[in-house]
């Protein structure tokens, strides 16, 4: 698709004045207030078939296999349509699971460098990017040459497990000493440990009625 840009807009513009003022001072020969339109209808048809490139067209998605609920990741294209051209610019198209961080398209870098795009993953499924926009100029930079691709890159988004990893590696932590061994700790299990006194909240079956009775006051085991 061939569509003008924002310079050759300006241009016709700015030609539009003085056809108006040749025609209203001289009506004999008003169409030679044409000229300037005919002229740049000239340098649009050029700058349309200089900007011609699908056949040198390229274009690479880069992006991780798989990203958590929640997370982010980012979507990096590379494309070129060859050296000649001034102006490359990339939109690329997503489905719901993703969502864009600071837009989905941009300007490439004139370098061959790639454009970062940022997404954060809301849905779980695979994410799917299956369409890419490329619009470039050409030499005088009057028109936007556009394409559009079929691409085909996917992202997992799974369920984001940090938080439950997280607490079971304290868990772990809080189980074993620096050194590597078990760490005993007071609580529900078999091994009897020690008496204290029983406590509002603890088990009837903690009491240690035998005991209790010979210190006058409620005892509850400890394992």
């Amino acid at each position: 698709m061939i569509y003008p840009s924002g310079r050759s807009v300006w241009a016709a513009a700015a030609g539009a004045i003085p056809a108006f003022l040749i025609a209203l001072a001289l009506p004999s020969v008003w169409y030679l207030g044409l000229l300037w339109i005919c002229v740049l209808l000239a340098f649009l048809a050029v700058d349309a078939a200089a900007g011609r490139g699908r056949a040198s067209l390229d274009a690479v998605l880069t992006a991780p296999p798989q990203v958590g609920v929640g997370g982010r990741f980012t979507l990096h294209i590379a494309a070129g349509v060859g050296a000649k051209l001034r102006r490359l610019q990339a939109r690329i198209g997503h489905d719901q699971r993703v969502q864009p961080v600071a837009g989905t398209g941009g300007a490439l870098p004139a370098n061959g460098g790639t454009l970062d795009l940022e997404f954060e993953a809301i849905r779980r499924g695979i994410a799917s990017f299956d369409r890419l926009w490329l619009r470039w100029q050409g030499p005088f930079g009057l028109v936007w040459n556009q394409v559009m691709l079929p691409v085909e890159r996917k992202v997992a988004v799974l369920p984001n497990v940090n938080s439950a990893r997280d607490e079971a590696i304290t868990l772990l932590q809080r189980s074993a000493l620096a050194d590597g061994h078990a760490q005993k700790r007071a609580g529900q299990g078999r091994e009897f440990e020690a008496l204290k006194d029983y406590q509002p909240g603890m088990g009837r079956r903690m009491i240690d009625w035998k005991r209790s009775a010979r210190h006058g006051k409620l005892l509850a085991r400890e394992f």
